[in-house]
């Protein structure tokens, strides 16, 4: 479902190829990368890339017999040139669709890529689905990422449809594992914007001291440890949409930063220089806004400039009658993924599923099937249950209950120590971690500190465990 234009890397340097592939995939591209002709060639006739990064001093072979050789495995594919050097010589020659000078402009490397993009180019493996030519909209790409016939997501579905195209800003509201995230890419994929990039920041994720730095950027020689100038990801998305994620937790410091970015498109970088970009900003929040706007945690002004549209993402007991469906996706994709036999639910797990609260919307339903697949049987243990109780179901026992003791253990599947013991491990985990945020009142830097790991750690860990507020 993914159609990401790629592009390859031919560089013999580690460092600098490592650098590359960082500032690329920051501009929403996929990238593969090569240190030797031979293995590119295999890449090209692999994965067709859209683009060819190609360094000049690549040792084995000349570049421009390396050029000619690419052409002849993909003709349509474009060669960018990285060279310090820019004589007739290099962007003369017939194989050359560019030049890119070295030291490399991070701001002209995007546009580049992006004009040398080459629409219905034959060895691009993922053309877009609606077959729409230069210019149309994907809109079938909703149906693919967000899934369900429900009333309630057939609305989301709507307002979606109508709101892609417009370069307004939209804020996705709804409690975690509703899917925004997916709303955010339906957005961005259905705009005019959907061959620029895509960066999503979790702002929550980020401590308050670097999320300034990330989003904005920073000069050389800033503060300590700035090295060398860092562009932000407002810059990196220039031309194309910024996902600002858990909008509700960037500091009070940097909202009015952010308001300036909204209304005038503009800002500075720590350090001084200032900074005009074209991005459409997409946010998402848990949190109720307005009440963080009565309690003063929240900017009303950056509040009105952010809920121009609002999306608000259903739960899952809105929506009870996608769950057969979801459950059903998610099983073809976790027994594909996990190389097991597919086995449909039995009508018992599936009433159990629709009877249950699903505290935790789409992504506790994912996990529950991915346990029954891991595990290799429908024993899920489902907290939240409408009858207030834990609920167990194993409903091997259930299919064989007449069949006698024997015939049960005959029927017991091979399953690996090693899946259950990670799931042990997960469900201390996630005790452990619950116990520590009451403790601490939910402060997540003290529970941090207190289990020896990084904010981030524990972040990722809460949403894996559906244990945001």
């Amino acid at each position: 479902m993914n159609d990401t234009s790629t592009v390859l890397l031919l560089i013999s340097d580690p460092v600098q190829t490592n650098y590359l592939k960082t500032l690329i995939q920051n501009f929403g591209f996929k990238v593969h990368s090569a240190q030797g002709y031979d293995d590119g060639y295999k890449i090209i006739n692999k994965e067709k890339p859209d683009i060819a990064l190609l360094d000049s001093a690549l040792q084995g072979m000349h570049w421009r017999d390396a050029a000619l050789k690419i052409k002849e495995v993909c003709r349509d594919i474009s060669i960018l040139l990285l060279t310090p050097f820019s004589g007739k010589d290099e962007s003369s020659n017939p194989h050359i669709d560019g030049v890119i000078k070295t030291p490399l402009d991070y701001v002209e490397l995007r546009d580049k890529i992006t004009r040398y993009l080459k629409k219905g180019n034959p060895c691009h493996k993922s053309a877009d689905k609606s077959g729409s030519v230069e210019g149309g909209l994907d809109t079938d790409c909703i149906g693919d990422l967000i899934l369900g016939q429900s009333k309630r997501i057939a609305e989301v579905k709507n307002i979606i449809r109508r709101v892609a195209e417009p370069d307004i800003t939209v804020l996705l509201r709804g409690e975690s594992g509703t899917g925004k995230e997916l709303a955010a890419q339906a957005l961005y994929r259905c705009s005019q914007r959907r061959t620029k990039p895509f960066v999503k920041v979790l702002c929550a994720a980020i401590p308050e001291g670097l999320l300034e730095s990330e989003l904005f950027g920073h000069e050389k020689g800033a503060f300590t440890g700035a090295h060398r100038k860092k562009p932000g990801k407002f810059e990196f998305a220039n031309g194309g949409t910024i996902f600002l994620d858990e909008i509700g937790d960037i500091p009070q410091s940097l909202q009015a930063k952010l308001l300036q970015v909204l209304q005038d498109g503009e800002f500075s970088r720590i350090g001084g220089m200032e900074v005009h970009v074209d991005v459409r900003v997409i946010a998402a929040t848990n949190k109720n806004l307005e009440r963080a706007v009565v309690a003063g945690a929240f900017r009303e002004d950056l509040f009105y400039r952010l809920n121009v549209v609002s999306i608000t993402m259903p739960s899952l007991r809105e929506r009870k009658d996608d769950i057969p469906a979801l459950a059903e996706f998610f099983l073809h994709k976790y027994c594909h993924l996990y190389n097991k036999d597919y086995s449909p639910l039995s009508q018992e797990t599936m009433d159990r599923f629709m009877a249950y609260k699903w505290q935790g919307n789409v992504r506790e339903l994912e996990n529950a099937v991915k346990r029954i697949i891991v595990l290799g049987s429908e024993k899920v243990e489902l907290s939240g249950h409408s009858d207030g109780h834990a609920t167990e179901v194993n409903m091997a026992d259930t299919l064989h209950a007449d069949r006698d003791k024997e015939s049960v253990d005959a029927s017991f599947k091979p399953c690996s120590l090693k899946d259950i013991a990670q799931g042990a491990v997960r469900k201390a985990e996630e005790e452990t971690i619950r116990k520590a945020l009451v403790a601490c009142k939910w402060n997540r830097k003290k529970v941090a500190e207190n289990l020896s790991i990084s904010y981030k750690t524990l972040f990722y860990k809460m949403r894996q465990y559906n244990l945001l507020e």
